[in-house]
């Protein structure tokens, strides 16, 4: 490593957007019961499919979004 690849000192930036496991657990288990749900109330496949379809399409966007917003709050800092 060169004198130039040293990590700046001082204050380290801002901590990356993630989960922790409990987050992650209890969009597993609301998912787990949304299907759960549809099953029980008899839902045909096709339908249970199109929520799922739904639920795909709306985290993307949702990721997308916050994704637009961190990297807009990183150009203003």
């Amino acid at each position: 490593m060169s004198e130039n690849d040293e990590e700046p000192k001082g204050q380290p930036g801002p901590r990356p957007l993630q989960f922790g496991l409990a987050a992650l657990f209890g969009i597993t288990a609301a998912v787990a019961a949304l299907f759960g749900t549809l099953r029980w109330f008899g839902v045909p496949a096709r339908t249970s499919g199109l929520v799922l379809l739904i639920l795909v399409v709306s985290v993307a966007a949702a990721v997308g979004l916050v994704l637009a917003i961190a990297a807009a709050m990183k150009e203003h800092d």
